[in-house]
């Protein structure tokens, strides 16, 4: 088995509120500081692909740039339409490290 973790911030990186572009093995995501927890999704927005790096964390959501789609920073779900679900990832912290697991937690509904 191998180790799908991967180092992509340190801690101190990001201020509460901050989405930072990451890609790791040519996948696009973001990672957020919402409050005290760190959070890693998919990039783009399923509702004509915003580029959620553009987004604003509030209350629990990453609000997309475009359209104001609002999607749970805990789960990656539409906060108004959950069949909509973006694809989520692990994000832990290691001494200093902020590490994101490359196995999806969530998937896009159909």
């Amino acid at each position: 088995m191998t180790d799908s973790w991967r180092a992509v911030a340190k801690v101190g990186d990001l201020r509460t509120g901050d989405v930072l572009a990451i890609e790791i093995a040519g996948t696009e995501l973001v990672l957020g500081l919402d409050g005290e927890r760190y959070f890693a999704m998919q990039r783009r927005c399923l509702h004509r692909g915003g580029d959620l790096v553009e987004g604003i964390v509030s209350r629990g959501h990453l609000i997309c740039p475009n359209h104001g789609w609002r999607f749970s920073t805990a789960t990656g779900r539409h906060a108004d339409a959950s069949e909509y679900c973006l694809v989520t990832y692990p994000v832990r912290v290691t001494n200093d490290q902020i590490e994101i697991d490359l196995s999806p937690k969530e998937r896009t509904a159909p």
